[in-house]
């Protein structure tokens, strides 16, 4: 049985994420990197159903359907270091597909 979850994404205090963004008007080159090898890094019981990033203190948000509270923690140490997610299960609203 899948369960969808919603991931609050925050950056760790220590990592001036934000203030590279500014000043450079890029994301770190690793960071990038990682978000898109994301993707295409998930396992086959993992499906990625949307994400989505403000600016600001804001948190960013991606939603995946999965059979395994493993592939939440795969996601959590691909992007170690630079987000910290807070994962909560949800129920998706029925959609038309």
């Amino acid at each position: 049985m899948t369960t969808t979850y919603i991931g609050y994404m925050s950056s760790p205090p220590d990592i001036p994420t934000y203030a590279i963004l500014r000043d450079t008007g890029a994301f770190p080159r690793a960071l990038a990197e990682k978000m898109r090898a994301f993707p295409g890094s998930l396992p086959s019981t993992c499906k990625l159903i949307g994400s989505w990033a403000v600016f600001g203190p804001a948190p960013n948000v991606v939603i995946v359907e999965t059979e395994s509270v493993a592939d939440l923690q795969h996601i959590d140490n691909h992007y170690l270091g630079w987000v910290i997610f807070d994962w909560h299960p949800c129920i998706p609203m029925p959609r038309d597909l």
